[in-house]
């Protein structure tokens, strides 16, 4: 992949190029593949300029420690923030009024997590980085206003495949690149199994390649039942004044 070389060096002059006017960049680091990649991208071009948040919520502690081990390995400035307390006054306050689906209490996890991305990024004048791909974007995997919830994304033009080789090019830490892709939402959790077909299957149908018809169409019926998350919020024609 010749070319991802190339990609990879756009990337840094769009990261130098988008923080102009701003203060940094801010960033979920989740210990997963895709938040690491962003993280050694966004430390390449902007530095000290970088500040990464681990969230966790009730989260598994090797994703946390692989997380803090990646910022320690390279000198990226980092918090570490437990929010499991938090969250779970939330969810029985709410639940004081109405019991809440599994579905909803998952995504009040994600989106507490933007909460407090954009809450110390307004503070200390930061962007908020988006750390979604091309697959996890186009299957609408991707919790709306949480991670879907951000200023900007950098590798959302990057199958999941190519995210791994730029992982791998850029220094991403073995443990990381060898984790099964999981939103570590809950233990046990596995992002092709929710997904109900495989990255590489996905990355293929993406790229126009030959799949099955079952590949084929759970792509489409993913892509088709996101399609809320990518729209612009729904408004009544404008009013004539």
């Amino acid at each position: 992949m010749p070319k991802l070389n190339e990609y990879i060096d756009y990337l840094d002059g769009y990261l130098k190029k988008k923080v102009q006017g701003f203060k940094g960049y801010i960033l979920g680091l989740s210990g997963g593949l895709d938040s690491a990649v962003v993280a050694l991208l966004a430390h390449k071009a902007v530095g000290d300029d970088l500040l990464c948040v681990m969230i966790d919520i009730d989260s598994d502690p090797h994703d946390i420690r692989d997380a803090i081990s990646l910022c320690e390995k390279n000198n990226i400035r980092y918090l570490s923030i437990n929010l499991s307390e938090e969250y779970h006054h939330l969810v029985n306050n709410l639940e004081n009024h109405q019991e809440l689906t599994e579905l909803s209490k998952i995504n009040t996890k994600v989106r507490l997590r933007m909460v407090t991305l954009y809450a110390l990024g307004q503070t200390n004048g930061m962007l908020v980085l988006g750390t979604d791909n091309m697959a996890e974007l186009y299957t609408g995997f991707f919790t709306k206003w949480g991670d879907g919830g951000v200023d900007l994304f950098v590798i959302s033009s990057l199958l999941k495949s190519e995210v791994y080789e730029v992982g791998r090019r850029i220094g991403v830490t073995p443990n990381i690149l060898k984790k099964a892709p999981s939103a570590g939402l809950y233990f046990g959790q596995s992002d092709e199994k929710e997904l109900g077909i495989s990255y590489d299957e996905l990355d293929a149908f993406l790229v126009g390649k030959k799949v099955s018809k079952k590949v084929r169409e759970r792509a489409l019926y993913l892509h088709k039942v996101s399609e809320h998350k990518r729209r612009k919020i729904t408004a009544p024609k404008e009013y004539k004044r």
